[in-house]
């Protein structure tokens, strides 16, 4: 995804909007065990999203960002339930509640478990910064990639009153980046163009947990934490983040 206006404004002031390949990866999850027993009811939500973010560049420190996420929930009937997500990654997801009530028939004392398998995407690109000659630069390398991975989630819950919600997760996701440095106009090289690809194997993984309150019939928010471990460009880092979430059920 792209860097934030917030970041681009940053990075003019620092010198030049120069920035090297990261992987963003997103910690908010907010994937409740509980589903509609019948289909076609429409969950909608607007929450923050804190990113974990490893920079290819072992120069620059690994460090996290946040983002904006909305997302979506749609039950098909049966357990299942579709789900979309766009933040600091895109996320498309099926879930499917294996025991416990559904959501309409649940009550205080109720235990619920789903398992959820999701495709995660995300794009970046930019500009590294090249070498100088005095005062002006020369072989600023553009990139850009393309991140994908697989995210498996088992998921839990106990409902402590009609209203209030408990429940956690375990997960892992693994993915590859792919992309490649590239100079649009050679004839601005000075010494040999760089074309290196870019590519990692990676993973991340952790535990969630979160407490859903539900306001009205249809108005609900949710408190999350996450302790993420993301692991990219051989290099890691954990990071334990709070989120906040704010939806309607229609």
């Amino acid at each position: 995804m792209k860097k934030t206006l917030s970041l681009i404004a940053l990075s003019t002031l620092l010198g030049g909007c120069y920035s090297s390949p990261e992987s963003v990866n997103s910690t908010a999850r907010f994937a409740s065990p509980e589903v509609n027993k019948s289909p076609f009811h429409l969950s909608l939500s607007l929450s923050t999203d804190t990113l974990n973010v490893i920079p290819l560049n072992t120069t620059e420190y690994v460090t996290d960002d946040s983002h904006l996420r909305a997302a979506a929930e749609l039950s098909l009937g049966n357990g299942f339930e579709l789900g979309w997500a766009a933040g600091g990654e895109g996320k498309y997801s099926l879930k499917y509640q294996f025991y416990g009530n559904s959501r309409e028939e649940a009550s205080s004392g109720d235990v619920s478990h789903a398992v959820s398998i999701s495709y995660v995407s995300g794009d970046d690109s930019g500009v590294e910064a090249g070498n100088y000659i005095g005062g002006t630069a020369y072989n600023n390398a553009h990139w850009e990639f393309d991140k994908n991975a697989i995210d498996v989630a088992l998921i839990s819950g106990y409902r402590l009153t009609p209203e209030l919600l408990l429940y956690g997760s375990v997960f892992y996701q693994d993915g590859d980046i792919d992309g490649r440095y590239y100079i649009p106009n050679s004839s601005t090289c000075k010494t040999k163009c760089k074309t290196d690809p870019i590519n990692s194997d990676g993973k991340n993984y952790g535990v969630s947990l979160a407490l859903e309150y539900t306001f009205t019939r249809n108005l609900f928010g949710t408190l999350e934490v996450t302790q993420h471990h993301a692991d990219w460009f051989n290099r890691s880092q954990s990071k334990s983040t709070a989120n906040f979430n704010l939806g309607y059920r229609f």
